[in-house]
């Protein structure tokens, strides 16, 4: 395992934004316990944008010592009107299949499941409600409504829209969530953003003598399309984690990979999020199809310079993601083999299939 400043440097190099990084390396040099969160709306499958990426931060800071939480926020998916809009559903997916799911993609980038605790909201809500709720008012009093509205974006809605009741709710909720288990470190993509700015500076007026958590982002992942973000909706932009190695493979082989290019690049996006983000000494290889014959790359820098050049062809590059998202996910093809982990995604399917 790396040593500790390693994984520090690490984490500053390559998650999106940590808000601060001065705090966040204060708090772990205090030698305090430290808390982690990730909250998750229970909407479909698990791409590998959710599950991995998420998995990689997590596995970096239980090295660290940091206590890690996966919050299952079933009530928070009804209010978004996500799988069938009901919060029993929610939590039955949350608790089977979703939970099955981040378990294993945490021992694919190898960290033991048992670190990592999984918190169903409304289970939480039921034993610490009045609490919940006290926390909930603090929180709305220090909110305007005009900033409400500018957060929805965090649903998959957008500012200035006409929208329920419960959606104005939502971002308080996640506000209140982070308060309410007293995390030191919430953990997100960089599209709730919104929201942990918001907590912090909520943070400064409700408990003004205590450290504010701070906030992880980690990358968005690209949509293998190259138009927009990864989507549930659209199979084909997205890998899910428990795709067949031919499923992996077909979708790799189609996805949009403009030679010579680096922006709007899904292949190369994943290969620098996703693949090097703690590969020590492995190099990674990427065989010429045509000529034989392979390249070896030490850094993502180095591969980069080499594609831009035209020294790595863009189907080679493909095959060597592929391989490589192939072999990474077999942890979790084989999890999901199991017949009890199997029936729960046979659940999610009946789910989906009905919506």
């Amino acid at each position: 395992m790396a040593d500790r400043e390693q994984i520090i440097n690490r984490l500053l190099q390559n998650s999106a934004e940590i808000i601060t990084a001065d705090e966040f390396k204060s708090r772990l040099a205090s030698g305090d316990q430290l808390t982690h969160y990730i909250g998750f709306e229970i909407s479909g499958y698990v791409h590998i944008g959710q599950g991995l990426m998420s998995a990689l931060i997590m596995k970096d800071l239980t090295d660290l010592g940091v206590k890690c939480t996966v919050w299952l926020a079933d009530l928070h998916t009804a209010a978004n009107d996500k799988l069938d809009g009901t919060q029993s559903t929610a939590a039955a997916i949350g608790r089977g299949y979703f939970t099955e799911s981040l378990k294993a993609c945490f021992a694919s980038v190898g960290g033991d499941a048992d670190q990592i605790e999984f918190r169903l909201a409304s289970d939480w809500y039921g034993r610490h409600g009045l609490e919940y709720i006290n926390t909930l008012v603090q929180v709305s009093k220090h909110i305007t409504e005009s900033r409400i509205k500018r957060s929805i974006s965090i649903m998959g809605k957008e500012a200035g829209e006409s929208v329920d009741m419960a959606s104005l709710i939502y971002p308080l909720m996640q506000v209140s969530d982070i308060f309410f288990q007293g995390i030191d470190i919430a953990h997100a993509s960089m599209d709730q953003r919104k929201a942990h700015v918001v907590m912090r500076d909520t943070a400064d007026k409700i408990y003004p003598d205590q450290p504010k958590p701070v906030a992880i982002h980690h990358p968005l992942i690209d949509s293998l399309t190259g138009d927009k973000k990864m989507s549930k909706s659209r199979p084909d932009s997205a890998v899910f984690i428990h795709d067949t190695p031919e499923e992996i493979a077909r979708k790799i082989n189609k996805a949009f990979c403009p030679e010579k290019e680096i922006e709007k690049n899904p292949i190369l996006n994943w290969t620098k999020h996703l693949l090097f983000w703690n590969r020590g000494e492995r190099s990674f290889i990427v065989v010429n199809e045509k000529e034989g014959g392979q390249k070896d790359f030490a850094t993502y820098q180095d591969l980069e310079q080499a594609y831009t050049a035209g020294k790595v062809h863009p189907q080679d590059l493909k095959a060597a993601v592929a391989k490589e998202l192939i072999d990474l996910l077999k942890p979790v093809r084989e999890h999901f083999a199991q017949p009890e982990i199997a029936a729960q995604k046979a659940e999610l399917d009946k789910v989906l299939k009905n919506r």
